[in-house]
């Protein structure tokens, strides 16, 4: 229990304790329930001014009772709320409030199931492109250390295959949510829940057994990896062509926030008109790498080439220079 839970315990059973003597008192001593609340009041104070005091031996020996129950609720209350000050649960109790409120507005955000190593770098990513996100995590000793050393943190300490979890994360207003909890079934779960929770939500889950990511493509998520198969994948490019896989990672953490984004066309003054005649490249500063037609993929795509609403664009360029291209094709 929380130590402001515990605070509030304390309060609770102190009133109670009063309204209970209270009602002994005008029931053994004949006095109206004000007088008798009034004694027992100034009796827990232990000011003792004593105007009213017992007659009746019924009377005298709840007072004795009383006394032992009051003091004990109003030390252990006391003693809380030291605790609250002393240990900075004062300060840590409104910084959860803080956040709370926070994740209440929170929309078009991602939601992250699994604060591990892999959790810890998605988190990061996501951080360093200014793109909001909450961490689910049943480890809460690591969401407070997350918590302390960063203030704008914003996490929910619960198994993210319960649905009212999901809810607290906002995921009927959440943009995405990237599973990399440790168990492959619990993965396929969370993916489950979310898409019948949210069903346009952009799902991204990790699988440890590449047999596991046909289960998650089946159950929902839009895109399932396998952290080793990549990994392994990505040694391999390094140790054949290093050159190559050197060149595109820095492209892609260049100064300039060079990126490779997807888009489609939806500016109706550019049906049917040529790459070339649409003038993209001198408009945005963009350069077009795929553009997908009926689910065919023309890479490197010829300045003849007409495009069509519908279309899907893959081009590269820096944040500003997408940006442009963005508003160019109507999205």
């Amino acid at each position: 229990m929380e130590t402001h839970e515990k605070i509030i315990v304390g309060i609770l059973a102190i009133f109670t304790i009063i309204l209970l003597e209270s009602l002994i008192l005008s029931i053994t001593e004949h006095w109206d329930f004000f007088t008798a609340f009034y004694t027992a009041v100034v009796t827990i104070s232990t000011v003792g001014y004593g105007d009213y005091t017992p007659k009746t031996f019924l009377g005298k020996l709840s007072v004795i009772i009383y006394i032992f129950a009051g003091v004990g609720a109003v030390a252990y209350t006391l003693s809380n709320v030291a605790s609250f000050f002393i240990e900075g649960h004062f300060k840590r109790y409104f910084r959860l409030k803080r956040m709370r409120d926070r994740i209440k507005k929170l929309e078009n955000h991602y939601i992250i199931c699994g604060f591990g190593r892999l959790g810890r770098i998605v988190a990061y990513e996501l951080e360093k492109n200014n793109i909001p996100y909450i961490v689910i995590d049943k480890d809460e000793e690591k969401l407070k250390e997350e918590i302390e050393k960063n203030p704008n943190f914003l996490c929910i300490h619960g198994d993210a295959t319960q649905d009212e979890i999901l809810e607290k994360a906002k995921i009927k207003k959440a943009k995405g949510l990237i599973t990399v909890v440790g168990s492959d079934a619990e993965n396929v779960f969370i993916t489950l829940s979310a898409k019948k929770l949210n069903p346009n939500i952009f799902i991204v889950s990790k699988a440890d057994a590449p047999s596991t990511l046909d289960k998650l493509i089946k159950a929902g998520a839009d895109r399932a990896v396998c952290p080793y198969t990549v990994g392994g994948m990505e040694i391999a490019r390094l140790a054949i062509s290093p050159e190559i896989v050197e060149f595109i990672h820095s492209l892609v953490a260049t100064k300039e926030d060079m990126e490779i984004r997807r888009f489609e066309v939806k500016n109706k003054e550019l049906d049917g008109v040529s790459i070339k005649d649409s003038k993209i490249r001198e408009k945005t500063g963009a350069t077009i790498l795929v553009v997908v037609k009926d689910g065919k993929y023309i890479t490197n795509p010829p300045p003849e080439l007409k495009l069509n609403v519908g279309d899907i664009i893959y081009a590269f360029g820096t944040c500003e220079q997408l940006d442009k291209l963005k508003k160019y094709l109507g999205e």
